[in-house]
Protein backbone atom coordinates (compact mmCIF):
# COMPACT_ATOMS: atom_id res chain seq x y z
CA UNK A 1 0.00 0.00 0.00
CA UNK A 2 1.68 3.35 -1.03
CA UNK A 3 0.73 6.16 1.75
CA UNK A 4 1.43 9.59 1.38
CA UNK A 5 2.20 11.64 3.38
CA UNK A 6 1.29 15.83 3.24
CA UNK A 7 1.85 18.89 5.00
CA UNK A 8 3.95 21.42 7.43
CA UNK A 9 4.01 18.28 10.32
CA UNK A 10 4.39 15.34 7.67
CA UNK A 11 6.95 14.16 9.29
CA UNK A 12 5.83 13.24 12.43
CA UNK A 13 3.86 10.45 10.87
CA UNK A 14 7.08 9.11 9.10
CA UNK A 15 8.30 9.02 12.88
CA UNK A 16 5.41 7.31 14.31
CA UNK A 17 6.03 4.52 12.14
CA UNK A 18 9.66 4.23 12.82
CA UNK A 19 9.00 4.21 16.80
CA UNK A 20 6.41 1.71 16.42
CA UNK A 21 8.25 -0.25 14.35
CA UNK A 22 6.39 -0.59 11.35
CA UNK A 23 8.11 -1.72 8.27
CA UNK A 24 7.91 0.53 5.38
CA UNK A 25 10.04 1.45 2.07
CA UNK A 26 10.85 4.53 0.36
CA UNK A 27 9.19 3.92 -3.39
CA UNK A 28 10.16 1.93 -5.98
CA UNK A 29 11.32 4.15 -9.53
CA UNK A 30 8.34 5.66 -11.19
CA UNK A 31 6.23 6.56 -7.50
CA UNK A 32 5.77 10.18 -8.37
CA UNK A 33 7.05 11.39 -5.00
CA UNK A 34 6.41 15.89 -5.35
CA UNK A 35 3.54 15.72 -3.73
CA UNK A 36 4.85 14.92 -0.34
CA UNK A 37 6.91 12.22 1.83
CA UNK A 38 5.57 8.54 0.21
CA UNK A 39 6.38 5.27 1.68
CA UNK A 40 5.10 1.77 1.28
CA UNK A 41 3.47 -0.45 3.83
CA UNK A 42 3.71 -4.32 3.27
CA UNK A 43 0.18 -5.58 3.92
CA UNK A 44 1.64 -7.83 7.18
CA UNK A 45 2.21 -4.25 9.03
CA UNK A 46 -1.73 -3.40 8.24
CA UNK A 47 -2.40 -4.18 12.28
CA UNK A 48 0.30 -2.25 13.12
CA UNK A 49 0.09 0.91 10.67
CA UNK A 50 -3.91 0.93 12.06
CA UNK A 51 -2.76 1.46 15.29
CA UNK A 52 -0.41 4.28 14.57
CA UNK A 53 -2.91 6.16 12.38
CA UNK A 54 -5.13 6.08 15.40
CA UNK A 55 -2.90 7.35 17.61
CA UNK A 56 -1.23 9.97 15.49
CA UNK A 57 -4.42 11.62 14.72
CA UNK A 58 -5.66 11.86 18.35
CA UNK A 59 -2.30 13.80 19.23
CA UNK A 60 -3.85 16.56 16.70
CA UNK A 61 -6.66 18.08 15.86
CA UNK A 62 -4.92 19.31 12.57
CA UNK A 63 -4.36 15.76 11.17
CA UNK A 64 -6.18 14.20 8.65
CA UNK A 65 -6.17 10.70 7.24
CA UNK A 66 -7.45 9.58 4.26
CA UNK A 67 -7.92 5.73 2.96
CA UNK A 68 -9.04 5.08 -0.67
CA UNK A 69 -10.16 1.20 -1.11
CA UNK A 70 -9.17 -0.15 -4.39
CA UNK A 71 -13.13 0.27 -5.14
CA UNK A 72 -12.47 4.08 -5.33
CA UNK A 73 -14.00 4.89 -2.11
CA UNK A 74 -12.43 7.33 0.09
CA UNK A 75 -12.63 7.32 4.33
CA UNK A 76 -11.47 9.44 6.80
CA UNK A 77 -9.73 7.50 9.42
CA UNK A 78 -10.86 10.40 12.43
CA UNK A 79 -13.71 9.02 14.77
CA UNK A 80 -13.08 5.15 13.98
CA UNK A 81 -12.01 2.35 15.99
CA UNK A 82 -8.59 0.73 15.80
CA UNK A 83 -10.45 -2.21 14.39
CA UNK A 84 -12.86 -0.35 11.67
CA UNK A 85 -8.96 1.04 10.51
CA UNK A 86 -7.84 -2.28 9.95
CA UNK A 87 -10.62 -3.12 8.39
CA UNK A 88 -10.51 -0.74 5.73
CA UNK A 89 -6.82 -0.77 5.32
CA UNK A 90 -6.88 -4.50 4.32
CA UNK A 91 -8.90 -3.34 1.17
CA UNK A 92 -6.88 -0.13 0.93
CA UNK A 93 -5.01 1.04 -2.44
CA UNK A 94 -3.66 4.41 -1.27
CA UNK A 95 -3.77 6.92 2.00
CA UNK A 96 -2.88 9.68 2.41
CA UNK A 97 -1.82 11.87 6.11
CA UNK A 98 -1.81 15.26 5.94
CA UNK A 99 -0.56 17.70 8.93
CA UNK A 100 -2.91 20.94 8.20
CA UNK A 101 -0.85 22.78 11.00
CA UNK A 102 2.41 23.50 12.03
CA UNK A 103 2.79 21.85 15.06
CA UNK A 104 4.33 24.44 17.09
CA UNK A 105 1.28 26.51 16.50
CA UNK A 106 -0.59 24.22 19.46
CA UNK A 107 -3.28 22.38 16.96
CA UNK A 108 -4.67 20.15 19.55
Amino acid sequence: MIITVLGIGSATFVGALEVARVEYTRPRPGVDTSTGQVVEIPQCSVPALAGVIISWLSERSSRIVTITTKDGAQWHARGKSVAEVEKLLTGAKEMMAVETENPGSGGK
